[in-house]
């Protein structure tokens, strides 16, 4: 029995479910995501590492790359250094298995498949923006208060405006998750938003006249690792702040360690119930369970006042985050004006569904919500599609593909989002992620797990422009505790982070609705709803 095991659990529950979505049409069996979970913890955190000109360290795991081999494939293990680009690897790099350097695009060292070395260093070159889809080049130009077409991307409030190399101490932060492996493919995305921010923010002069260094280690999902990391940094690389850390299972290792160093860690990937449990931890949007419940009441809102009533649910077995939702959407399906007609539990290795498919149908059911990962919502949308029952899905972000938006049996799925969809170029800030993924990370997907990524990322850099002494981490809790009801430019629910007290748990969410080849925001769910 591994010494972690009810958080194993945890965090086990929560990759099933995000990893579901890196590999359409294939059978994600449990056996694998434990495997590639744990992807070598038998090996401690290497030491040692270099930064490049953009600011990024990468610290190799010693059991796991930290990146994704070319086509999302899981990547060679490696403990080499990779620095400088300002970016996470795209599908076409992957790292720990070199050094390359930004300055003037060179690279040295190897990398597998013609990684991205030196990707820092060219700028987008198409203008414009994209269409609300899944998995579509990040922007390169925009509209708005960010610019227009083929406009510089814009540092942000406070940040000095020529690129030039910025006077003073740096400002260390760290980044601490898994990028290996099949759940690396899930969490990992928002690593590349995070590097193309510190890049830009460099290439602009720094923060407050002060370069930033970013430090990011695999920790492989092991709970040991993750806490010896966490100590790394802070003692010898001396971060004075944590930047999305994507660690749903290993992640409440460090909690204990980071309130005593009295060190912040701004932002997670969504799955975090301990960032409403600390002092020194910071939510950027809606997290762990408070999510479970945004999504119940999110499909409500759109689909009870269309007189769609009749709910079923089907969630898998193996997740933790299946259970709190079968525990809790029939206690809140009455009180939110459905009426439970159907509900059951299965496995996600399961091949076919057309029994419960066929069950759901028989018992009325016009809405069904699904806590399952994505291959298994695709098995669950094709067997009710051939048995003539196509109700309206609702299920959780991580798990959104964009062949749903195509998919006739899927028709109408909605997706309730903590923050603001990645796609929206009507916000400036939207438009300002877009911008420097294309110029900063070349080749990287804009994505909803991305931007994760990015929200995290402002709200550290405000923050820091609020912090007496952007430098340390006292000056940045002072920074985040003048936070009150903050949105960081209408990209998330308003923040309130209380001196010396734990953020308090908020459930705010925006909807989209899949079809015509294309997510979009419903009608309502283009403006934020808290409940």
């Amino acid at each position: 029995m591994h010494r972690y095991s009810w958080r194993w659990q945890v965090g086990l529950g929560l990759a099933v479910l995000l990893a579901g979505g890196t590999a359409c049409g294939t059978r994600l069996e449990k056996a694998a995501i434990v495997s590639a979970y744990r992807g070598g913890e038998a090996s401690g955190a290497a030491a040692g590492g270099s930064t490049g000109a953009s600011g990024t360290t990468d610290l190799g795991s010693g059991g796991a790359a930290a990146g994704l081999s070319p086509a999302g494939q899981p990547p060679a293990v490696g403990t080499g250094v990779s620095s400088g680009s300002g970016s996470a690897p795209s599908s076409g790099s992957a790292l720990g298995s070199g050094s390359s350097s930004a300055a003037g695009g060179s690279s040295s060292g190897s990398s597998q498949a013609g990684g991205a070395a030196g990707a820092a260093t060219r700028a987008a070159s198409a203008a414009g923006s994209t269409g609300g889809q899944p998995g579509a080049k990040a922007a390169t130009g925009g509209a708005g208060a960010a610019g227009g077409p083929g406009a510089p991307v814009a540092p942000g409030p406070g940040a000095p405006g020529a690129a030039q190399a910025a006077p003073g101490a740096p400002i260390v932060i760290g980044s601490v998750g898994v990028c290996s492996g099949i759940v690396g493919a899930a969490l990992c995305p928002g690593l590349p938003a995070v590097r193309a921010w510190v890049a830009m923010m460099n290439a602009s002069g720094g923060l407050k006249g002060h370069p930033i260094k970013h430090v990011f280690a695999d920790d492989g999902g092991d709970p040991a690792r993750h806490r010896q990391i966490v100590q790394q940094m802070v003692e010898r690389d001396h971060v004075i702040a944590f930047v999305f850390n994507f660690a749903p299972l290993e992640g409440q290792s460090s909690v204990d360690y980071l309130n005593q160093k009295r060190v912040p860690v701004i932002g997670d990937s969504g799955a975090a119930q301990w960032y409403y449990e600390s002092p020194m931890f910071f939510p950027q949007f809606t997290t762990g369970r408070p999510y479970v419940e945004e999504m119940i009441r999110a499909a409500a809102a759109e689909t009870v006042p269309q007189g769609k009533k009749k709910l079923a649910i089907l969630n898998c077995q193996e997740a933790q985050f299946c259970v709190d939702a079968d525990k809790l959407w029939p206690e809140l399906a009455p009180k939110l004006g459905y009426d439970l007609v159907f509900r059951r539990q299965t496995s996600l290795a399961q091949p076919d569904y057309t029994a419960e498919c066929l069950a759901a149908k028989n018992a009325g059911a016009e809405v069904f919500g699904l806590a399952m990962d994505g291959n298994a919502i695709g098995r669950v949308a094709s067997a009710c599609g051939r048995s003539g029952f196509k109700p309206i899905y609702f299920i959780h972000q991580s798990t959104l593909l964009k062949e749903q938006a195509s998919d006739p049996n899927t028709e109408g799925i909605l997706v309730p989002i903590p923050a603001r969809a990645y796609f929206d170029t009507t916000n400036p800030k939207v438009v300002r992620y877009q911008q420097a993924l294309a110029k900063f990370a070349p080749g990287e997907e804009i994505r909803q797990n991305s931007f994760a990524g990015w929200v995290a990322a402002e709200d550290f850099e405000l923050a820091a422009n609020r912090a007496p002494d952007p430098t340390t981490s006292a000056g940045i809790l002072e920074g985040l505790w003048t936070f009150k009801n903050e949105t960081l430019g209408d990209i998330t629910l308003p923040l309130t982070y209380p001196r010396e007290s734990n953020a308090p748990q908020k459930i705010c969410w925006y909807t989209l609705r899949g079809g015509g080849g294309k997510f979009s925001y419903t009608e309502k769910g283009k403006a934020l709803t808290c409940s």
